[in-house]
């Protein structure tokens, strides 16, 4: 059973083949029950099939005007098709004015072309194309700070942060304040081809959520959990956890390129 909606291909972003998917409120009691009566992941059960996504990770229950976490590659990645991120956003498919598209985040990316992760930030206006942007690269084990949060006493107004810095200007997202949940998720999305899954493992450290008008971060106190099949959540406290693949990174590259 599939428990995430994606999106159409966005073939404007050359590096980025398809806008990850983002996980919408009313969805959010449905995922939980499918994920939770689906059959746990095989170590065997590692083929994805053409236009896959699949998510291990946790979404807040509550409105959040912000979410943080550090984010680190516990192994290289493994990418034989589409792409695999580690990221921390707001938003989603139709949960901008009238229906449209709208959501922000930021975190780590891979693809085939480049596997080594990547810092990024995506940014999707209502009815305007995703902007994607990559900064820089970071190697196994470096952790980094990650951040989206609504700009005081500036409704609907959002910016991306890495590392306690801005990252970006602040972004006017029409309609958003007071109204989104946040998610901290790994992803993988299996591209156009079926085969191999595409593997990963981000280490999610001190997860935090920004309530609308909160000055201070706070744990996901109340918290969805998605763990689709081949991907695996693994709790390691109230806001930390590991979110990867069922293959092991190292044995999905050998699987791929024997």
């Amino acid at each position: 059973m599939t428990c995430l909606r994606p999106r159409p291909p966005a073939a404007d972003v050359a590096s980025h083949p398809m806008s990850s998917v983002r996980l919408t409120a009313v969805a959010a009691a449905t995922l939980a029950a499918a994920c939770a009566l689906a059959a746990p992941p095989r170590a065997g059960a590692a083929t994805c099939g053409e236009g896959t996504y699949a998510y291990a990770g946790m979404g807040s229950r509550a409105i959040a005007s912000g979410v943080a976490a550090t984010i680190a590659p516990v192994a290289a990645p493994s990418v034989r098709d589409g792409h695999v991120d580690g990221w921390v956003g707001v938003g989603g498919p139709g949960l901008g004015p009238h229906g449209t598209d709208e959501w922000i985040q930021v975190g780590l990316t891979s693809v085939p072309s480049a596997p080594a992760s990547r810092i990024y930030y995506e940014i999707q206006r209502p009815g305007q194309k995703v902007q994607f942007r990559e900064l820089r690269s970071v190697g196994v084990g470096e952790p980094h700070r990650f951040a989206v949060r609504e700009v005081d006493g500036r409704a609907s107004w959002w910016r991306v942060w890495l590392d306690g810095s801005p990252a970006t200007a602040a972004v006017y997202l029409p309609g958003s304040h007071a109204k989104w949940r946040a998610d901290a998720v790994g992803e993988s999305w299996a591209g156009r081809t079926s085969g191999t899954c595409n593997a990963y493992a981000y280490a999610f450290h001190d997860v935090a959520l920004a309530g609308p008008g909160a000055s201070a971060w706070s744990p996901f106190l109340a918290s969805e959990h998605f763990q689709d099949r081949n991907y695996q959540l693994v709790r390691r406290s109230s806001s930390s956890f590991l979110a990867r693949s069922v293959i092991t990174p190292a044995r999905a590259a050998a699987t791929t390129h024997p």
